[in-house]
């Protein structure tokens, strides 16, 4: 049996013109900053993935809207590819929490799209700005 892709889903958290991001444990793209998430859960709507990835690896709360990206996240290791998810971007407009690393986060912070930290993961700049134009 051939290797699947994964659904995934990123919060994508504003407050104040400021967005939440974290700096992943691991890969793909370990030790660079993006957005809380992981895998979609059996059952689960995308709004509530993305709801409860943003409690497990901040400790952040937020009420999360529809969908409004898609992408393709392809990562190689040792010359092959090692992991395959789509990814759902998901707009969450904070609630509340202090935002704290847990779970497969290093660090976490609130930037402004203008100051963001490096290295980054790839797309996250497209995503911001697309998660402004919702």
């Amino acid at each position: 049996m051939s290797p699947v892709p994964r659904v995934g889903v990123i919060a994508v958290v504003w407050q104040q013109q400021q967005v939440l991001l974290v700096k992943r444990k691991y890969p793909p793209h370990a030790g660079h900053w993006g957005f809380p998430g992981g895998k979609l859960e059996w059952g689960e709507t995308m709004a509530a993935g993305a709801a409860r990835e943003l409690l497990e690896e901040t400790g952040v709360v937020a009420k999360m809207e529809q969908p409004f990206a898609c992408f393709d996240v392809l990562a190689e290791e040792a010359g092959r590819l090692a992991h395959h998810y789509v990814m759902v971007a998901v707009r969450g407009h904070y609630q509340g929490g202090h935002p704290v690393a847990a779970d497969d986060a290093l660090a976490v912070d609130w930037f402004s799209p203008d100051a963001l930290p490096s290295p980054l993961c790839p797309d996250l700049e497209l995503i911001i700005e697309r998660s402004r134009q919702h």
